[in-house]
């Protein structure tokens, strides 16, 4: 909901009900004529596409957007009409297991999604909600101040979240503008960079060589999601240029997105906090990584921006 918020160009839809036809696109007859009317994927053109239970939408259907997701485009035959639509469009999906979680079994296995279709996603955010005092504490205590706070008319707006807290957080408007302004940058891959990233993809095939867990993600298309992280952090950064840094930060977020045994740890993605000092724990990320990756020589470089 916030992604699709910060977005000049957003669509949202819900997998329960969904088609091939709506999340591409459909015939329409008008008189004599045949017209193509947009589904989501083409409507998001330029912008996101977020789509709510993911996994309830039947395989034939999600098959579909197999081309818009490698492509960014999409080969339309109907009705006569045949002609290719531009789905340059970011997709966030969101599902559910399949009853409960196995950690002993691949994601595949475990949201009934095919291999091929989420090797198309740069990143795979596992959420385990394990049970934990501390964290059950916390949510809880926000839930109950946040009601409080509606009851008082005094507090947060839940619809807008924490987007509209007065604790020096930017607003939704400060965010859009700084998006905008962080687009404009078209950032070169750097050489150091571009061997952080073959080096741990190279490292990345040969351990999965040995285990079938994420060998079917482990494809050229998990170096280009690296290369696209990396390019969207150095435009984070307002950079020109992709640094040692922002290629750090790709492999981290990859890694522990996938809730797996990984080079950064494999603490819960849900429980995990904003850091008190981020440099500090970047730069001791930084250090663990290019060690194990044999890469001592680009320490130094960790700090530029």
């Amino acid at each position: 909901r916030y992604a699709a918020k910060l977005a000049p160009r957003s669509v949202q839809t819900t997998g329960c009900g969904t088609t091939s036809a709506g999340l591409t696109c459909s015939a329409v007859r008008e008189g004599s004529e045949y017209m193509l009317e947009a589904g989501a994927l083409v409507l998001a053109d330029r912008g996101v596409c977020c789509i709510d239970e993911f996994g309830s939408i039947r395989e034939h259907d999600r098959a579909t957007i197999h081309e818009a997701m490698e492509q960014q485009t999409l080969s339309v035959a109907k009705a006569g009409l045949v002609c290719t639509l531009n789905t340059r469009t970011t997709i966030i999906a969101a599902t559910n297991p399949k009853g409960s979680y196995d950690v002993d079994s691949d994601l595949s296995t475990n949201v009934g999604i095919a291999a091929p279709l989420l090797s198309r996603f740069d990143m795979v955010l596992v959420l385990l909600d394990s049970p934990e005092r501390e964290w059950d504490q916390t949510v809880s205590e926000h839930i109950l101040k946040s009601q409080m706070c509606r009851d008082d008319d005094e507090g947060v707006d839940m619809e807008d979240g924490l987007l509209n807290t007065n604790r020096g957080m930017w607003d939704l408007e400060k965010l859009q503008a700084y998006i905008n302004y962080a687009k404009s940058f078209e950032p070169v891959l750097g050489t150091h960079a571009a061997r952080v990233l073959t080096t741990f993809y190279k490292s990345k095939r040969n351990r999965d060589s040995y285990s079938s867990t994420e060998a079917g993600r482990t494809t050229l298309r998990l170096l280009e999601s690296l290369i696209r992280i990396s390019k969207a952090h150095a435009r984070l950064m307002a950079s020109a240029h992709v640094n040692v840094r922002d290629a750090v930060v790709a492999i981290s977020l990859v890694e522990m997105s996938m809730q797996m045994q990984s080079a950064v740890g494999d603490d819960s993605v849900l429980h995990k906090d904003f850091p008190m000092d981020p440099d500090k724990v970047h730069k001791h990320l930084s250090e663990k990584l290019l060690t194990d990756l044999n890469l001592e020589d680009l320490n130094h470089l960790t700090d530029e921006f």
